[in-house]
């Protein structure tokens, strides 16, 4: 089965830089705007106040655009769906049916974590790309031989 095709932002092997920043600019109109990224009415207080606390600490980042906004609430919805199951879990005591439901959320929660970014180790692999970009953009030889390009 193959992998899926990573942002060009987050791409880790050697590419022309013609090519990178063709697909960088086409990643970017897809991407759209970042002007409207508000919660949807059908959430909850609880959902919304996760929702937001997601696009506060992603701000930053520069990787949230309109279009995010319902991948946005359906994890908002997941964590507020994985804390209830924990508090009835803390309360009642492991069932069958909550451990079901856990199992199933969490799985959701990871999918998330990974689409928008929220783990560690996403986290690490977007500041190590940023990283080797800004050494690249910094290396006269590098500028030397791309702008022979």
């Amino acid at each position: 089965m193959a992998r899926p095709t990573k942002s060009a932002a987050m791409t880790t092997g050697t590419y022309r830089k013609d090519v990178l920043e063709s697909r960088q600019n086409k990643e970017e109109l897809l991407k759209g705007t970042s002007s409207d990224i508000k919660p949807p009415e059908y959430l909850t207080e609880s959902q919304r106040s996760i929702f937001q606390y997601i696009v506060t600490n992603l701000e930053a980042s520069g990787i949230l655009g309109n279009l995010d906004v319902y991948v946005l609430a359906e994890c908002s919805i997941c964590i507020d769906r994985m804390q209830e199951i924990e508090r009835s879990i803390n309360e009642k005591g492991l069932s069958g049916p909550l451990v079901r439901l856990k199992d199933s959320y969490t799985k959701a929660f990871f999918r998330y974590c990974n689409e928008l970014s929220l783990s560690p180790q996403s986290r690490a692999k977007l500041a190590n790309i940023n990283a080797q970009a800004a050494v690249a953009d910094e290396n006269p030889l590098l500028k030397a031989l791309s702008d022979d390009e």
